[in-house]
């Protein structure tokens, strides 16, 4: 099998696998609205939990898949230097926004269309309720904004690290 057999049975096999679990992401949705008992969708939690961690582990001896990709797919840019550590922080941004804002809509989401109830900390008693729900989830999204960057940051410029040190001993093996 030449390198080209390779690359699309791997291609097909990452298709099938998209499609399974976003089929299992959409299944434990539609479960959980049903019964509206999170309880009952601890098994598809569990899967779509242990499918990306089982990718990971076997992914990693190839310290270039850890490299985290734009929306498009190309590499970001791994050097070292200030604009190259600018270039990551906006993409961490970017990322972490994106996050939190799914984040946020999945709650709006549950609290309002699913639990149909609003049960969260009054944090400021001599607003108004819809102010006060207001201000709570905006307090929520800034909060895991900065939360979901920080992890970002953290692991991803440990990836880069790692990858960079990868690469310099394989410089220094070809030597």
């Amino acid at each position: 099998m030449d390198e080209r057999s390779q690359h699309q049975i791997a291609k097909g096999l990452a298709i099938t696998l998209g499609i399974v679990y976003l089929s299992l992401f959409g299944f434990a949705i539609w479960k959980y609205v049903s019964t509206k008992d999170i309880s009952s969708i601890t098994w598809e939690l569990v899967f779509i939990v242990m499918i990306p961690a089982s990718i990971a582990w076997f992914a990693r001896r190839d310290e270039s898949l850890t490299i985290p990709k734009t929306i498009s797919g190309n590499l970001i840019d791994t050097g070292l230097s200030k604009k190259s550590q600018s270039k990551r922080k906006k993409y961490y941004f970017l990322d972490s926004l994106g996050f939190a804002i799914v984040v946020l809509v999945l709650t709006i989401i549950t609290t309002f269309f699913i639990e149909k109830d609003w049960q969260h900390l009054s944090l400021f008693p001599q607003l108004s309720e819809v102010s006060n729900i207001i201000v709570t989830l905006s307090l929520e999204f800034v909060i895991s904004l900065v939360v979901f960057f920080a992890i970002s940051y953290v692991w991803e410029e440990f990836n880069i690290r790692r990858y960079n040190r990868k690469l310099d001993e394989l410089e220094d093996n070809h030597e």
